[in-house]
């Protein structure tokens, strides 16, 4: 075929024209602009597939491409062979382009469902505008929970303000309550403490955290406590009645304490608040309570017993009715100043200086310097000053009726001191008159309650020995007794 190329046994088609300058040039121009446009096409539909990267249709595509680059070939030698006559180039191009167009031919049909199923320029418009009404539905959704999600985080900002105060207050009443305050899990490990605790269990606060309930409260456990036969109606609240324990500090040493405990909410595995008061106090006061009863019961009987001898003696130095009712009844006043004076410092004793003045008190008199007190501090037991003040009322009484306090001019002189004697403190109280009486009452005088009381009874009662002296000038008695006999 090239052979025959070369030998040019064919003529140009530009013959067949006549070589008609128009006609050469409408062929060949219409040639050239159309293999142009059959070249520019098929580049146009290869840049387009390859930056569509999604495609479907991709092999349809560059088919198509091919076809059309086949078909502007066939131009292409349509305007060459007008001056060269290369029909065989001609005829193999057009072979090479029936058989592609062949091929698109046939692989179109099978493609045409594929090619509907891609949505039209309408249909994309229609899915576009329901797409964008969703988009907007869904951003005026989207506005509506940010609204709401802003509506709960201000509440769950709010809440949380208020758990936290209400953390704060429980906080704050767990670690300043009047009590002291322990919070154990159901393991029995002290979670927490408040101050109280710490300074009831006297260690530092992580020192007590470092221990366990059975530790510190040994006898109260929780287990114990908690039974259901000991909750009874409590098991409705989560408290457990108040119950009697001993206790015991970090360094050993127990102490009574009272124990509530308080379950908190949230089912059977929460801690619970143990309170705790340490009622020392309270069992020593009990303690002192009872003594002091027993003590009362042995003193109301020896108060009755000396009322009784004051009522005997009454009656056997009373000439009548009258003088016993006087006698009897000054010197129930004179005793129960001293229970007055008693009862005011709880039974716990009675300054000596109290007691003196209290019984001078029934001396009516404006001359103060009549009678004349002074003495050091001195605490009288309770038995010491019942007996004191029956001594010093008779001696008031005295001293009233018949001696200094009966007339103008009367002296009386109150001194009491201590004083050793055989290597013992000893206490000695000096009562002394300075008057003018018309002669010395003489010893021999019958004794009376009163002088019964000065020479025997009070003597006996504080160990002590007496001095008693009558003189035209006046009247003293004098007392020395062991200070561990009269004070507390």
């Amino acid at each position: 075929m090239i052979n025959r190329l070369l030998e040019g046994i064919y003529m140009p088609h530009g013959y067949c024209l006549a070589w008609e300058p128009w006609l050469i040039t409408l062929h060949a121009a219409s040639d050239f602009v159309t293999f142009g446009a059959y070249s520019a096409i098929p580049v146009a539909i290869w840049i387009f597939v390859s930056r569509r990267k999604d495609l479907e249709l991709k092999p349809l595509a560059r088919l198509f491409a091919a076809f059309i680059l086949w078909c502007g070939l066939t131009h292409l030698f349509g305007l060459i062979t007008l001056w060269y006559p290369v029909y065989e180039l001609q005829g193999v191009v057009k072979g090479i382009t029936a058989t592609v167009s062949l091929t698109t031919a046939f692989l179109i049909f099978p493609l045409i469902p594929k090619a509907l199923a891609v949505p039209s320029p309408r249909q994309l418009q229609a899915v576009n505008d329901k797409l964008q009404e969703e988009i907007r539905s869904h951003r005026a959704t989207l506005a509506e929970l940010q609204s709401a999600r802003d509506e709960l985080e201000v509440r769950v900002a709010q809440r949380t303000n208020e758990l936290g105060e209400a953390t704060e207050r429980f906080r704050a009443l767990f670690e300043h309550a009047p009590v002291a305050m322990v919070m154990v899990t159901q393991a029995g490990e002290i979670q927490q403490v408040n101050a109280r605790a710490v300074s009831m269990f006297g260690a530092e606060r992580n020192e007590v955290l470092t221990q366990r309930w059975d530790m510190l409260l040994p006898k109260a456990s929780l287990e114990s406590i908690l039974r259901e036969d000991e909750l009874g109606t409590e098991e409705r609240d989560g408290t457990a009645p108040p119950l009697e324990t001993v206790a015991r500090r970090v360094d050993g040493v127990s102490f009574p304490a009272q124990i509530g405990v308080n379950s908190l909410p949230g089912g059977a595995t929460q801690p619970f608040v143990v309170s705790l008061i340490d009622i020392s106090d309270r069992k020593r006061q009990q303690e002192r309570d009872r003594v002091i009863m027993r003590e009362l019961s042995h003193r109301a009987k020896n108060l009755l017993a000396v009322i009784q001898g004051m009522a005997r003696q009454a009656v056997a130095s009373s000439s009548n009715l009258e003088n016993f009712e006087r006698s009897f009844r000054d010197r129930l006043q004179g005793l129960s100043r001293s229970h007055d004076l008693l009862v005011g410092s709880n039974w716990g004793g009675v300054s000596l200086l109290d007691l003196v003045k209290e019984q001078i008190a029934i001396v009516e008199r404006t001359d103060e310097s009549a009678v004349a007190i002074e003495g050091p501090p001195i605490m009288l037991s309770p038995e010491a000053t019942q007996a004191t003040g029956l001594a010093l009322h008779e001696l008031v009484t005295n001293a009233l009726k018949y001696g200094a306090l009966s007339q103008e001019g009367g002296r009386i002189s109150i001194r009491w001191s201590i004083v050793p004697v055989n290597d013992a403190p000893h206490i000695r109280l000096d009562w002394s008159e300075t008057c003018q009486l018309s002669e010395p009452i003489p010893s021999q005088t019958r004794r009376g309650f009163g002088r019964t009381v000065l020479e025997r009874i009070v003597p006996a009662s504080l160990q002590g020995t007496i001095e008693l002296d009558f003189t035209a000038s006046g009247f003293r008695w004098s007392i020395e007794a062991p200070l561990a006999a009269l004070t507390c």
